[in-house]
């Protein structure tokens, strides 16, 4: 119940009955004023009549946003890979409108370059870049590993055990895709229990721009346990509280996924110097 619901707002003037409105509009949840008050608008105050027009739209931006973040955080599109408005849209089963503008947010900020044809593409990334990133992430995510290590709850240390389990199946079973979703989960139940906010925001970025990268963290037919060792050390330091551990726990996997997706960058690169 909202207060002109309630016949709160009887006594109020009718400044104070729209500030009331106006108030919980911006919440979601527009009381609209007796219908006596409707032509009596206080000096200033324009009540549009498509007030909630952009809400749909804002929706589906903000979910093609979402697609797209996950897509790339989690390593399913690789460097160089081209994203064409309309198939997006068509896959997405929506217009082109939203699926445009949530690729030109990300344009913008430097995560997808704009190409002719409206079309846009994952970057590729060089060595030298992803040594770059992986060094940055190194110190941020040491830092929230850190943090965590002294306020994680038992629920999120069961729940990071719990994903492990099924990440390393994922891995056992060659399931690419699912390793990497799992993976991602499991990094981020650690990297929000050390509850700063905006570090987690700055590891998203970096995992934006790291992510595409991470496509080549499993090689096919390869087995690379390291991540498995880095991780039980990871919980083992989460469980005893010892924050320095778990620092050098998430560096040292940090470094081992790092040296995997240099190796393959760097044959890449060479694949492509001796086709010119």
């Amino acid at each position: 119940m909202f207060p002109f619901e309630i016949g709160l707002g009887e006594g109020l003037s009718i400044r104070q009955r729209y500030m009331i409105y106006f108030t919980c509009s911006s919440y979601g949840h527009p009381i609209l004023p007796d219908k006596k008050d409707a032509n009596i608008l206080p000096k200033g105050i324009r009540v549009s009549t498509n007030l909630f027009s952009a809400a749909p739209r804002k929706s589906l931006v903000t979910h093609v946003e979402d697609e797209i973040r996950t897509a790339l955080i989690e390593g399913r599109l690789e460097p160089g890979t081209r994203l064409v408005t309309k198939d997006l849209a068509e896959s997405l089963g929506m217009s082109i409108t939203p699926v445009r503008e949530a690729l030109v947010r990300f344009a913008a900020s430097g995560v997808l370059t704009a190409e002719p044809a409206s079309s846009f593409r994952v970057p590729t990334i060089s060595v030298e870049q992803y040594a770059e990133i992986s060094e940055i992430r190194k110190s941020v995510e040491g830092l929230a590993a850190f943090n965590a290590a002294t306020q994680i709850t038992t629920s999120e240390i069961a729940s990071m055990e719990a994903l492990l389990k099924r990440y390393l199946a994922a891995k056992s079973a060659q399931d690419q895709h699912l390793a990497l979703t799992l993976n991602k989960e499991f990094r981020f139940v650690l990297y929000n229990a050390a509850r700063m906010p905006t570090l987690l925001g700055v590891i998203e970025m970096l995992w934006l721009r790291a992510g595409p990268g991470f496509n080549y963290l499993y090689p096919e037919g390869k087995s690379d346990n390291s991540d498995h060792h880095n991780y039980d050390d990871l919980l083992s330091a989460l469980r005893n509280k010892q924050a320095v551990a778990a620092r050098e726990a998430i560096e040292h996997a940090i470094e081992d996924g790092a040296r995997i997706v240099m190796e393959a960058l760097t044959r890449r690169q060479t694949q492509m110097l001796m086709a010119k």
